[in-house]
């Protein structure tokens, strides 16, 4: 039974109990509530440091593309086609030794005395617009390369002859390719008000105008040499197939 005097002290135990119980779980719901907040903040923080190190990133490489002088940009240009020059000298001396056409062998001789020169140009301009150690890197040559699946075919049935005319066309490719260098350098450096280095440009640019139109011009004399080798190997096929037919 209950007194008329209210609760008893059981019951007020219980009810200060839950009321104990109430406080300790809003004590630890608040506590859970500020650590939330407190990761939500870092969280927010490390947000914004991320994008203002992203953005402090591209204003500073921005910056930097701001700052290349003329000088530094005509630099790389300029060793671009050097290295190209590099690699050329390199594939002179191989086609010279290749060669079995004795005035095909003397053009390449007279040009690879060229590109030497034009070399020695290239390196001469990067030391006059301030550039320092100009590149010994060779560059990859534009030559065309047959597809995987002729390539094995190509090398069984190609003779030496047209091993020959293949270097021919890949000489013209690689003379076409220098002359746009050449001519779109020379563009650049006018525009940029480099003028003395349009005369030494121009030189380089005649040297590979002339050494592309001889390629063109001789191709004809070239195949008429060539030709008795590769008629023949047609021939050689067609006796092959005809026997193949009889047996």
């Amino acid at each position: 039974m209950i007194s008329k005097g209210g609760p008893n002290k059981a019951t007020r135990l219980t009810w200060e109990g839950k009321s104990n119980v109430s406080v300790k779980s809003n004590e630890l719901q608040g506590k859970k509530s500020r650590s939330i907040k407190m990761v939500l903040n870092k969280t927010n923080k490390k947000s914004k440091h991320t994008k203002v190190t992203r953005t402090s990133r591209r204003n500073v490489s921005s910056t930097k593309t701001r700052e290349i002088t003329a000088g530094q940009k005509i630099t790389l240009y300029l060793n671009e086609v050097l290295a190209m020059e590099n690699a050329a000298v390199e594939r002179l001396q191989l086609r010279i030794k290749q060669t079995k056409i004795e005035n095909v062998k003397e053009r390449l001789r007279l040009h690879l005395e060229e590109t030497r020169e034009q070399q020695n140009r290239l390196k001469q301009l990067i030391s006059d617009v301030g550039g320092k150690n100009p590149t010994k890197d060779k560059a990859q040559l534009p030559i065309s390369l047959a597809p995987k699946t002729m390539a094995k075919m190509i090398g069984r049935m190609m003779t030496s002859a047209e091993f020959e005319l293949k270097g021919a066309k890949e000489d013209a490719i690689i003379e076409n390719a220098e002359i746009v260098l050449y001519d779109m350098l020379m563009h650049m450096v006018e525009r940029m008000g480099i003028t003395n280095a349009i005369s030494v440009l121009s030189q380089s640019l005649s040297e590979e105008k002339a050494m592309a139109d001889w390629i063109r011009t001789n191709a004809p004399d070239v195949l008429m040499q060539l030709w008795p080798e590769i008629e023949a190997s047609i021939a050689k096929g067609e006796e092959g197939q005809s026997l193949e037919t009889e047996k």
